[in-house]
């Protein structure tokens, strides 16, 4: 069977890419759903080539640091910017709050007190907590659509090679259908293929739209007003408001 092998967590144990999708959702060849965001989408390097035009209000979501230890403790950026003496503001960027090295080489290098945020998957905690308050600003929880980049190291293209991609501006995505609960699936599921966010959801009614780059710390929402004021005030969340033309 075509698969991408890997080595599990437990240690040398061969374990497979299998299923087309994780669990409570089914792979779509479908892409037409997302022909909304296609048609909008632009400005690679821009809030504008995550999200779509069109909606009401927008908001940055903050990936926690951690602290280094036994147990990873998330720090927020707000907190981290405390111990620097730094401003906190909607387009603070992690490196300079945390006084760490711009060079491209020490990108992914983590501070001495801890660990970077998360890049490219919006950690779990704050996947469940926003998942409760869009929940209540949909009118279609059963029916949604997410999008997971191709280019995952952990996932068997081979499996999908005839299937048609939805295209954003530098990224080619497959698209998922299912409940606004089972995105937990991508983040909690087994096998090898779990373990990265969608890095674009929205519900069947348009009514908001979640993005995560792959290489990005962060994830930004755009809905209604009362929506993003919700994702404002969470407080499992840590967030600031958004602009469409605010740069990556």
């Amino acid at each position: 069977m075509s698969g991408v092998e890997m080595l599990s967590t437990g240690g040398g144990i061969t374990i497979q890419q299998v299923k087309l999708a994780p669990d409570g959702l089914e792979f779509s060849e479908d892409v037409s759903a997302a022909r909304w965001v296609e048609d909008s989408l632009r400005e690679f390097g821009k809030l504008r080539s995550l999200l779509p035009a069109g909606l009401s209000a927008y908001a940055r979501v903050f990936h926690p640091a951690y602290l280094r230890g036994d147990r990873k403790q998330p720090v927020r950026w707000s907190t981290v910017a405390s111990w620097t003496g730094q401003a906190v503001h909607p387009r603070m960027q992690f490196e300079r709050i945390a006084n760490l090295s711009e060079a491209p080489r020490d990108i992914y290098k983590d501070p001495p007190w801890g660990y970077l945020p998360q890049h490219g998957s919006i950690p779990e905690e704050e996947c469940a907590a926003l998942v409760d308050v869009l929940r209540s600003f949909t009118s279609t929880p059963g029916r949604c659509c997410f999008c997971l980049w191709e280019g995952y190291g952990n996932i068997d293209i081979s499996l999908y090679p005839d299937a048609a991609r939805v295209r954003a501006p530098g990224r080619d995505y497959l698209l998922f259908r299912g409940p606004i609960d089972a995105v937990m699936s991508f983040l909690v599921g087994d096998g090898p293929f779990w373990g990265d966010s969608p890095n674009a959801w929205w519900p069947e009614d348009r009514a908001w739209c979640v993005a995560t780059d792959i290489d990005l710390c962060d994830t930004y929402v755009g809905g209604s007003n009362e929506c993003i004021e919700a994702v404002l005030s969470n407080p499992g969340l840590e967030a600031l408001p958004a602009a469409l033309d605010a740069r990556l």
